[in-house]
C-alpha cells in the first residue's frame, strides 16, 4: 500500500537506459477509481501534458518510480478531461469535501492510498483542518464500496465512519 503523498515528486526513471524521464506531479484515476497513470512533469521547455500509463510502470520505489522504456511517456491531451487527478487537473480529489448521504460532512480529502500492484484505491485520508490534524490527528476511510466522485463533493454510504489516526502515526 501506497499513498499518494509518497510518490508525488519522485523521479521517474526507465530501466531500459537508465534516463531520468521526468518526476511524478500527480497520479491519475479512471471512473472506475483505478490507477490510470502518472501524470510527468519534465524539464522540456516545450508544456504539453504528459503521462505514463499505469502499465508501463515497473515499481513504486522508495526512491523512484522506474518504468521499463523510455517509450513509456505518451500525450494525455485526449483523455486529461476523463481522468481525476489527485491534486491537480479539471477533477482533483484533494480538497473535496466527503459527504455522507445522509448529509454530514466527514472531513475534506487530503490522500490517497492504493495497491501499487493493482492499481486500487483502498482508503482516504481526510482533513478538518491544520489545527485539528496537529491535535487530533488525521482520519482514514477505508470504505467497502466505491465512492461517487462528484466535481464538488465525494459521496459515501451513510454508515461509513472514518477511523482516527493519531499524529504520531503519520509521516
Amino acid at each position: 500500500m501506497r499513498s499518494s503523498q509518497d510518490v508525488l515528486g519522485l523521479p521517474i526513471v526507465a530501466v531500459s537506459s537508465g534516463k531520468q524521464l521526468g518526476i511524478v506531479r500527480d497520479l491519475l484515476f479512471d471512473d472506475r477509481q483505478r490507477l490510470f497513470g502518472l501524470l510527468v512533469e519534465s524539464k522540456s521547455w516545450i508544456k504539453r501534458r504528459r503521462y505514463i500509463p499505469r502499465e508501463h510502470i515497473v515499481s513504486f520505489g522508495p526512491d523512484a518510480v522506474t518504468v521499463d522504456s523510455e517509450d513509456a511517456v505518451e500525450t494525455l491531451e485526449e483523455t486529461y478531461d476523463e481522468v481525476v487527478g489527485v491534486c491537480s487537473g479539471k477533477h482533483k480529489l484533494k480538497g473535496l469535501p466527503v459527504l455522507t448521504v445522509t448529509g454530514s460532512e466527514l472531513g475534506r480529502l487530503e490522500n490517497v492510498y492504493f495497491l501499487e500492484e493493482m492499481g486500487t484505491l483502498i482508503g482516504y485520508e481526510l482533513t478538518d483542518g491544520f489545527l485539528t490534524d496537529l491535535k487530533e490527528g488525521r482520519k482514514t476511510l477505508h470504505p467497502a464500496e466505491r465512492l461517487t466522485w462528484g466535481d464538488d463533493a465525494l459521496i459515501v454510504p451513510g454508515d461509513v465512519t472514518p477511523e482516527s489516526t493519531p499524529v504520531s502515526d503519520r509521516k
